[in-house]
């Protein structure tokens, strides 16, 4: 399952669970599978067959359900079973043994549901010997119109101005549920055979698997009846009812291949479908088991849905991938580079999961990161070895690494194996950073330690020998082991190593370390020692087994990404380092491995001189990325003085790449924004960030080059936003002038690359007729990732009764879709700061009808959140506390997210306040000089 970037939809998601919960049945003395935690069950009771039957009524949005479980009881006389429901209402239930028995249930309440832990509890009339048996059931359900509820949700789209609906699944993490009463966890796995009714108007279902048989019911109704299943968890189960379309591309009979969409839409398949193909051939080869053989006897589909409406980035259901529409159309007249290279690398994510979570299934979701880390990993490999020139190996650093880096330094950073994880709500908080992309630069860390071959031959280990089961940390740690045992160059170079010590530290551990590099240039000793890096409080005690990679001055190689020592103490010195002399260190070598580096201050300023110099380029573009990234939050945290820092950093006047500059303009902004109440040194900093710009935009230049490479355009589109917004006149002219040259002649389109920063800048420099021009194209756009660009550019407008359309446009125009109504909120911070009032005066006179529009309480609370880091004057911070208390009740849950973004304002005032001196003196005499 992918997550939207930056995994907003997890802010707030936390709610409180009372320590103790009655039940509306005591069952005192019961001998039962129902496990402590309450949410999960004992393996005493384990799946072996699910056959379902839906009745599903589209327009009515209900279906009713028969299920018929049959089941292993693995422990004597037990007298209740247990097993997860969120259905509408259960109508009959049966239990018969193995020779067809009857089995006697409790009277009264032979069953009884449990709505807060969602459970089904089936009370035997007496205890049961182990065994196997066969449970029917009747039940109905209700189609939900919210995406956000997931299970079997209804979504729509428009065709020909009509809006016409759908039904789809999203089932993971513990939603199956809510189609089906289910053992609902992931180690409970099983064989599922489906068959789904429907009205004949309707296209075909589809489902996990091929249809078996297509039966008619009547005049208008349909049964389609799936075949088995391989054996997987509840939650990857997964069905689609609706009048979509399909294309057939690039499917052959061995290897069937098909991309499905709305009506309308089928010009937008044939780039995703390539692109798929290629990337299932890459990883059949890299994994040595073929996707389209794991069907345990039936052909495997490889088929994949744009969905309107879709809560996730993509869901990887086996034989049917959802995806969210941005994320698998493509046009290439309306689809920018980022969002082309989004779709081939969201394709990887899922299609690495037909391994990593589908053949092979985490026990619990405390290990979650067992499945999505390999996903999150391949998902830049796989199409890196795919699609080479989108260079997504050097991406991941500048994605991944980074983005871990940046969420382990708060210090409420959770372990890859967080124990913690027992309820609804810690499931859902541990799909983050933690078990995506820090979990997959781990991966990329011990696959530099323990080189390429060796790591792909433990990957086919652990599948083959866990496939159709479940997979642990112990069992990948085991495969790693076994992998290297066989390789006698590995056990040469590092003797009494233990891999599955150096995996663990990093599993074990919250947080990522920071290494601290101190050179004696007199001896060529070098003393290093970790410590875990927060950017503030205090730095708890772990210790981490790091793999350490450098190189020097003297003996320049950025190449040797093998460590040369793995730190496994919390400090030592490494003697006798050959030609070191005067000359710089860098460790770390292509950001290889997940951790921090500091050097004393002698050896940043050799660094910054030889990065102000003309072998600038000599040092790895990952490792100047690195430098930059580390530094800015060495600022933030207070480990680098300022001047050191900035000194260093003054290089970026001369700096032309795209991994470099990824890495140095979140962290810019972030400091510039905290001095924005104070508008000297705010303005002083404005000028000298367009002077450090000025060489790369003149070097980038306006337009596209046929010579241009990925990376190359990829820093025109970041380095011109980046300098439109800062007011930089030549963009801001050069976007003008495209802005202008559409506006008189609609058929000669903005190039979609260019088309953010121009679209924002049109509107911004604009009037009312180009907002109203703009936002018509929105609402007759055909393609969903076109459609979210211009939606971020509609939060440009200056025009006060433009943007206040904008905002309440959220609320009540069915072309926003459910899980961009909270981007309207942040595109509209973002677009202009003359806009923050308004946007704070349309939180505080529509918070209610945000909540109910926007898909529930954590969509309020990430449109509340989004407000923190703009809320600079203390003017606003006070009005904004005080609309958070006197509305606490109305806020209800959300009332904590408002202290916290006040909390989080006045932070940012204080850092602003502490560092502002020291960082205007600089950028002072930088831009007098």
């Amino acid at each position: 399952m992918l997550l939207p970037s930056i995994f907003l939809f997890l802010l707030g998601s936390l709610e409180a669970i009372p320590e103790e919960y009655t039940s509306d049945y005591d069952l005192v003395g019961f001998n039962s599978n129902f496990g402590d935690t309450k949410y999960r069950l004992a393996d005493t009771v384990y799946p072996l067959l699910m056959r379902l039957d839906l009745d599903v009524y589209l327009n009515e949005s209900r279906f009713g359900g028969f299920l018929r479980m049959d089941i292993e009881v693995r422990e004597e006389n037990l007298q209740q079973i247990v097993f997860h429901q969120k259905v509408e209402s259960i109508t009959a239930m049966d239990i018969v043994n193995a020779d067809n028995t009857v089995i006697n249930l409790q009277f009264p309440n032979p069953f009884i549901t449990d709505d807060y832990y969602e459970i089904v509890k089936l009370n035997l009339a007496g205890p049961i010997p182990a065994g196997n048996y066969t449970i029917t059931m009747n039940y109905t359900g209700i189609i939900s119109d919210n995406p956000f509820d997931a299970g079997l949700y209804k979504g729509y789209y428009f065709y020909n101005n009509e809006e016409v609906t759908y039904a789809t699944t999203q089932f993971s993490p513990y939603s199956a549920r809510r189609a089906f009463p289910c053992f609902d966890e992931p180690k409970f796995k099983s064989r599922y055979v489906l068959s789904v009714t429907r009205d004949s108007n309707l296209s075909h279902t589809y489902s996990n698997m091929p249809i078996a048989e297509t039966i008619p019911i009547g005049a208008n109704r349909i049964r389609e009846v799936f075949h088995p299943t391989p054996i997987i968890s509840a939650y990857l189960v997964a069905l689609h009812v609706s009048d979509f379309e399909e294309t057939e591309l690039s499917s052959t009979d061995a290897r069937p291949f098909k991309v499905i969409s709305r009506r309308g839409a089928l010009d937008q398949h044939k780039w995703a479908a390539e692109t798929g193909v290629r990337i299932t051939n890459e990883l059949d080869d890299y994994l040595a088991i073929m996707y389209h053989e794991m069907g345990q006897g039936i052909l495997m589909k490889n088929y994949h849905i744009a969905v309107p409406d879709f809560k996730f980035g993509a869901m990887e259901n086996w034989g049917m991938v959802n995806y969210r529409e941005a994320f698998l159309l493509y046009d290439e007249n309306n689809t920018n580079l980022i969002n082309k290279i989004n779709i081939a690398t969201i394709m990887a994510h899922e299609l690495a999961h037909k391994w990593f979570g589908n053949l092979v299934s985490t026990f619990w979701w405390s290990n979650v990161w067992i499945k999505e880390s390999f996903a999150s990993y391949f998902q830049y490999f796989a199409a890196h070895w795919a699609i080479p020139e989108f260079e997504l190996d050097y991406q991941f650093v500048v994605d991944h690494v980074h983005n871990a880096l940046a969420h382990d330094a708060s210090l409420t950073a959770k372990p890859m194996n967080w124990t913690d994880v027992a309820s609804n709500p810690t499931v859902i908080a541990h799909f983050s950073t933690t078990s995506y992309a820090k979990a997959a630069c781990v991966l990329r860390m011990m696959e530099h330690f323990v080189g390429f071959r060796n790591f792909r031959l433990a990957l086919r280990y652990y599948l083959r020998e866990n496939a159709y089961g479940i997979g642990t940390p112990a069992d990948v740690y085991a495969a790693l082991t076994r992998a290297v045992s066989e390789d006698f160059q590995f056990l040469r170079d590092y003797p009494g190593i233990d891999v599955s010590a150096v995996f663990d530290s990093w599993v074990q551990n919250p947080g990522s370390p920071v290494v601290k590099v101190e050179v004696n240039t007199v001896t060529g000793d070098i003393s290093v020692s970790q410590q875990r890096f927060v950017i503030s409080g205090t730095r708890p005690d772990h210790i981490w087994h790091i793999p350490l990679t450098w190189t020097h001055e003297g003996a320049i190689n950025f190449n040797d990404t093998r460590p040369k020592l793995i730190l496994s103490t919390l400090s030592t010195v490494i003697q006798n380092t050959t030609n070191l002399g005067n000359n710089w260190v860098i460790f770390n070598i292509a950001q290889s491995g997940l951790y921090r580096v500091n050097y004393d201050d002698n050896n940043w300023q050799k660094i910054g001189n030889y990065l102000k110099g003309p072998l600038r380029q000599n040092i790895h573009k990952l490792n100047r990325a690195q430098i930059v990234n580390d530094l800015l939050y060495f600022i933030r945290s207070g480990d680098v003085n300022n001047t050191v820092a900035l000194d260093v950093l003054d290089f970026l006047r001369h700096e032309t790449d795209y991994y470099v500059w990824n890495a140095a303009i979140g962290q810019l902004q972030f400091i510039h924004r905290r001095f924005e109440h104070m508008p000297v040194a705010y303005d002083a900093f404005s000028t000298y960030l367009l002077n450090l710009l000025e060489n790369v935009i003149q070097d980038l230049g306006y337009d596209e080059r046929r010579t241009d490479s990925t990376s190359d355009i990829l820093n025109r589109m970041q380095i011109l936003n980046y300098a439109c917004n800062l007011g930089h006149t030549g963009c801001i002219s050069d976007s003008l002038n495209k802005w202008r040259a559409h506006r008189a002649n609609v058929n000669q389109l903005i190039p979609v690359n260019y088309r953010r920063y121009v679209y924002c800048v049109g509107l911004r420099e604009g009037d009312a007729t180009d907002y109203d021009y703009l936002f018509n194209q929105y609402e007759t756009s055909e393609n969903a990732a076109d459609m979210v660009v211009i939606l971020r550019a509609l939060g440009c407008t200056k025009h006060e009764a433009s943007f206040n359309h904008y905002l309440r446009q959220s609320l009540v125009n069915r072309k926003i879709r459910l899980q961009d109504r909270t981007s309207v909120v942040s595109f509209g911070l973002q677009g202009n700061k003359e806009n923050i009032p308004l946007v704070l005066n349309f939180l505080y006179q529509n918070y209610n009808e945000i909540r109910t529009a926007y898909g529930g309480s954590d969509r309020l609370d990430i449109a509340i959140s989004s407000v923190s880091g703009f809320l600079t004057e203390f003017t606003l911070i006070q009005q904004f506390q005080t609309w958070v208390y006197q509305n606490q009740i109305g806020l209800a849950e959300s009332f904590n997210t408002g202290v916290g973004v006040v909390n989080s304002a006045i932070a940012n005032l204080q850092w602003g306040n502490q560092n502002v001196v020291e960082t205007y003196s600089f950028i002072i005499e930088r831009i007098a000089s």
